[in-house]
């Protein structure tokens, strides 16, 4: 039999999957392998930062060069805002078709059985929930999406796997789907800054929710969990980024830090100067400078974020200052060097530091969360906190004890 050049590519990035370590169920390697990708991208928005503008590339048919594009493990812009009034540039992405190893990840997090009732919340391009589908059965996922052009086109591309029989619901994800709770598994595909009371309410008992929290500005993981009782018990997976859950009538907008900071600094020698040098992967600057800065948020930090022209990430804890003044302290994290606004900064990255090495280097996956939308919740832990998120008070506690996975 002849496999088309868009069916080889297919096979070809879940082969690439398997072999990097983000795909290996069987049942999840034939959804991939059944659920072509390029069925479900109609088109591609690349920015050039050139021009500042966007391009958009026709893959509906695509050629060799379409194919390539389509089949790379990257996430793919697939809508965009509408121009802004006065002829502004519709820069602002509200829809994509996420990086693929990230997807298998994520789907493999859930544990999925046939017969699973799933809830998807945001349709995307409806990649996702054919996937699901072609794993639990026809007619047992529900995914709904705010945006009725969003909906419009996973219905579309969903026409062509009519035998998996996805429900598709126009609604709020922030409220789930009642009608069809309660749900054994939740997937949540757009970024969060909580998890939302009625995602909690749906799930059915022994059942889990997997949704990207959005904690901070560069801090943003995968959150697994069960509830029992209305409240969630669980913890973070990975780094992921999505991009942000909006409401009916919500208008997408850029991200942005929007806190003030002082602009004199002085610049200190980093106590880990020299230790992230070029023959050290990037990967273990990035691990240690993120579990840092979450260490500081759980303290009471505010965290600030700036992605650098070299790809380099930098993040700054800062106390807030007065009502509409700059930070009272503040304190970048750089790869040799602080920058600090004088004794107040350079004390408190002194302090942060000094309780982070005391603490074991904690990274952000080596706490449990609890969360109660209805507060209550209490620690006793030394390294336990409380904060509150927009929806649910959270007690993040360290656990222990740790087991760390070993290199490969």
């Amino acid at each position: 039999m002849t496999v088309s050049a868009a069916d080889q590519a297919n096979q070809n990035l879940v082969d690439r999957m398997i072999a990097e370590g983000a795909l290996w169920s069987p049942s999840l390697i034939r959804a991939f392998r059944a659920t072509p990708r390029h069925e479900f991208v109609d088109r591609v928005f690349q920015y050039q930062r050139k021009h500042n503008r966007w391009r958009e590339v026709i893959t509906r048919d695509p050629g060799p060069e379409e194919l390539d594009l389509v089949y790379t493990d990257r996430a793919l812009i697939t809508r965009l805002s509408k121009p802004q009034p006065g002829g502004g540039e519709a820069g602002v992405p509200i829809s994509s078709s996420s990086q693929p190893s990230l997807m298998a990840q994520m789907l493999e997090d859930l544990r999925l059985e046939p017969g699973q009732r799933v809830l998807e919340v945001g349709a995307g391009t409806g990649y996702n929930a054919a996937l699901l589908a072609h794993v639990v059965g026809p007619g047992q996922v529900h995914t709904v999406d705010v945006d009725r052009f969003v909906l419009a086109e996973a219905w579309e591309h969903l026409r062509k796997f009519r035998e998996r029989q996805v429900h598709l619901h126009h609604a709020d994800g922030r409220q789930g789907h009642s009608d069809a709770a309660p749900y054994e598994r939740i997937m949540v595909t757009a970024a969060t800054d909580d998890l939302e009371p009625a995602w909690l309410e749906q799930l059915a008992a022994s059942g889990q929710v997997l949704a990207p929290l959005a904690l901070a500005p560069g801090l943003a993981y995968l959150v697994r969990g069960t509830v029992d009782g209305g409240v969630f018990d669980g913890g973070l997976v990975r780094p992921a980024y999505f991009m942000p859950l909006r409401g009916e009538g919500e208008a997408a907008e850029a991200n942005g830090d929007a806190d003030r900071l002082p602009e004199d600094l002085q610049r200190l020698p980093a106590p880990w100067a020299g230790w992230f040098d070029r023959r050290r992967p990037r990967a273990l600057w990035t691990n240690f400078t993120q579990s840092l800065a979450f260490y500081g948020l759980l303290r009471g930090l505010r965290v600030h974020y700036r992605a650098m022209a070299d790809g380099q990430a930098l993040f700054a804890l800062s106390t807030p200052g007065q009502q509409g003044e700059a930070a009272a302290a503040v304190c970048w994290l750089g790869l040799q060097e602080w920058q600090v606004n004088g004794a107040a900064g350079r004390d408190l990255g002194r302090e942060l530091w000094r309780a982070f090495v005391d603490a074991g280097g904690p990274w952000p996956t080596e706490f449990r969360l609890r969360a109660d939308p209805r507060g209550g919740l209490r620690t006793d832990r030394p390294q336990g906190y409380v904060r509150w998120g927009s929806c649910c008070q959270q007690v993040w506690e360290l656990k222990e004890p740790r087991a760390r996975p070993g290199w490969m």
